[in-house]
């Protein structure tokens, strides 16, 4: 089964990280889709040969992190593709499991697992706001009352979801059981790429950030009849970085999500779904 990962990046300052954890996968990736955007070419093409990996680099001209992923994704070959970000560094059996869980799951479009923010000073782990106790109450006590899941997605309560008012909500199983699901984050996903052939990631000139991109590409398989899951025993480490942690906090985050909850709104309404 050929494998494709595809990786956006801007800076490619942590990127050797990836590539390292790449080349010591227990099953080789069959091609490495780079889509890099003010970046030294010279130092990717290196790294690809440092490594021994098979790469298509593609200098992104245009654009933001959305764009890049279309790009990347009119690349591909492969039966199964991967989708991670420069600043992740997964485990040896990351691919293989990946692998292993799309042929246990052979009608399952897609399937994300968890990141775990890692920082690089201390060579040590840090607790995601997912792990902490309250918001853990919060998801099992309070959430499946005052956030119930659009029509559509019923089914997906106890993973990540989208609220009758189109929010994303993360239910009681993320990030420690398997569930159905949305997509969860965009450092840590994979597809079957005959389900995905002619399915988009969003676009938008405000887009940056893209938050919610995940959940929008996912909601299109879920609309063509399609599942999604989320398992949690397939992480990568997440390089802990202030612009990461602080994802939400942009400034011109409240921008993006009012515009992202209507591509949301439109995606449905097009389809026939309020």
């Amino acid at each position: 089964m050929k494998v494709s990962i595809i990786v956006p990046s801007k800076g490619c300052t942590y990127l050797g990280y990836l590539m390292r954890g790449l080349r010591d996968q227990n099953i080789k990736p069959t091609e490495v889709i780079l889509v890099v955007k003010s970046c030294d070419m010279r130092f990717v093409e290196n790294l690809c040969s440092k490594f021994s990996l098979s790469c298509a680099i593609i200098e992104q001209r245009r654009g933001y992190v959305t764009h890049a992923l279309n790009i990347g994704k009119r690349e591909t070959r492969g039966d199964i593709i991967l989708i991670t970000d420069e600043d992740a560094i997964p485990l040896k059996a990351w691919v293989k499991r990946y692998v292993e869980l799309h042929t246990a799951y052979p009608n399952i479009a897609g399937i994300s697992s968890r990141d775990i923010y890692f920082d690089l000073h201390e060579l040590r782990t840090i607790q995601t706001p997912d792990d902490k106790v309250l918001t853990r109450l919060y998801r099992w006590v309070v959430r499946p009352w005052l956030e119930i899941p659009h029509s559509l997605l019923k089914r997906y309560k106890l993973g990540v979801y989208l609220t009758k008012s189109l929010n994303i909500a993360h239910g009681p199983y993320i990030p420690h059981r398997t569930c159905y699901s949305l997509p969860f984050r965009g450092v840590n996903m994979s597809f079957k790429a005959n389900f995905i052939y002619d399915v988009w990631f969003p676009e938008h000139k405000l887009l940056k950030r893209a938050v919610g991109f995940e959940q929008h590409f996912g909601l299109q398989l879920v609309i063509r009849g399609l599942d999604t899951i989320y398992v949690p025993n397939n992480p990568v480490l997440h390089i802990a970085r202030a612009e990461s942690l602080s994802r939400t906090r942009d400034k011109t985050a409240n921008v993006e999500n009012i515009l992202m909850k209507a591509l949301i709104k439109d995606l449905l309404r097009k389809h026939g779904f309020n």
